[in-house]
This record gives C-alpha cells, sequence and structure tokens, in this order.
C-alpha cells in the first residue's frame, strides 16, 4: 500500500509485544495508555490468544474507546475466544500473518467493514449440534454420568459416548467439564440456548 492511510491507529494494549511490527508497518500510529474520543480512530490490541483475561478486559476498552477495534493475535484462539471475536470485535489478525494481512485488514475497518481471518471463521462456523447431541450436552451440563444418561435415554453407554465425542469435535473441545463450562459462557457466543430442541425438530430413533 503506497502514501498514508486515511485513518489513524492507537495501540491500546499490547500483551503479545506486536508494537514493532505495528510501528515498521504504521509509522504514525501512537501508543496510547487509554483509548481515544475520536469514535474514527482505530483501537489495536495486541493478545496472545483472546484468553480469559483478555476477553474480560474488552468491556472496559469498549467504554474507553469510541471507535473500532482490531486485534493481532499471537497463536490460534479457543471456540471460545474465536466466536467472542466475531461477535464483539471489527477485525483481526495473526502476527504469523501480520505483514500481509494488518493494512488490508485496517483499511476494511475504516470504512465500516468486519474482518476476521479464514481460520477463525473455520472454529466459528462448526458444524450444528444434532438434537440427540444437545440433549446429552444438557444432561452433561445438569452432571449427569454417561451411565445415567444411557439410563434415562434407554440407549447403551457406548451410544452416550458416541454422541458425546462427535459433540466435542462440533464444540472444539476435549473433555465433559470443557464442554459444560463453553455452553454455560455466554461470552463465548453460545450459552445455554444451543440446547434448545423445538417442536419440529424430532430427535433420531434411540439406539
Amino acid at each position: 500500500m503506497s502514501g498514508s492511510p486515511d485513518y489513524h491507529v492507537s495501540l491500546l494494549g499490547d500483551g503479545a509485544t506486536i508494537w514493532p511490527a505495528v510501528q515498521a508497518l504504521i509509522p504514525g500510529s501512537t501508543h496510547a495508555e487509554r483509548g481515544s474520543s475520536d469514535a474514527s480512530e482505530i483501537g489495536l490490541l495486541g493478545w496472545v490468544s483472546a484468553t480469559g483475561e483478555e476477553i474480560a478486559s474488552l468491556s472496559t476498552v469498549r467504554e474507553e474507546h469510541n471507535g473500532p477495534l482490531v486485534v493481532v493475535l499471537k497463536d490460534t484462539p479457543s471456540p471460545r475466544g474465536a466466536r467472542v471475536l466475531a461477535a464483539r470485535l471489527e477485525g483481526a489478525v495473526m502476527v504469523a500473518d501480520i505483514e500481509h494481512t494488518l493494512m488490508p485488514t485496517l483499511a476494511a475497518v475504516a470504512v465500516g467493514q468486519c474482518v476476521m481471518p479464514k481460520a477463525i471463521r473455520q472454529i466459528v462456523d462448526r458444524p450444528p449440534l444434532s438434537p440427540r447431541e444437545r440433549q446429552i450436552l444438557a444432561m452433561i451440563v445438569l452432571d449427569f454420568s454417561n451411565a445415567e444418561i444411557a439410563r434415562k435415554l434407554f440407549v447403551s453407554e457406548s451410544n452416550v459416548k458416541n454422541h458425546l465425542s462427535s459433540a466435542f469435535q462440533k464444540l472444539g473441545v476435549k473433555s465433559r467439564s470443557a464442554a459444560a463450562e463453553l455452553i454455560l459462557d455466554r461470552e463465548s457466543g453460545l450459552g445455554p440456548g444451543i440446547l434448545h430442541i423445538s417442536p419440529e425438530e424430532s430427535l433420531p430413533e434411540i439406539g
């Protein structure tokens, strides 16, 4: 990109040490302790991977900065982190790709677009849960064991395990506790609502 950009960028937080790379790409950027009241100014955040602590800081950042926010990530986020990024930020860039993606992302955000890396969109756009998977996950959230679930649904424990394995893969988790935590965390972009089974949906045959 030639010439100076038609927007101003301020670094609002740098937990991933992205500042040197940003300065090399945008010499006119500034390192701000507090956000600007200028709604046209893009706030840049240097994050490790959208950790719980980083996500928790978003509310304060939004209060202090009226303009759009773009995050630069050192590592690929968790499913929860990816959903928060897609829902609450205007843009995201991976550190490994910063030389090729930061400037186009900032330019798009400056004119009102939202830009997310393909890798993050793939995490967010996981296959939907089946009615049976939602039913079993709801019981996991209520802390039922696999054996208890099997008895209540009149299926085998292996059947329960198969459905859980499929659901875990779709959610991007590896354990019952991680699945329950993700579902109960409303900031994850999921929430208990994903377990709802509408009257129009029919459960698969028991077995």
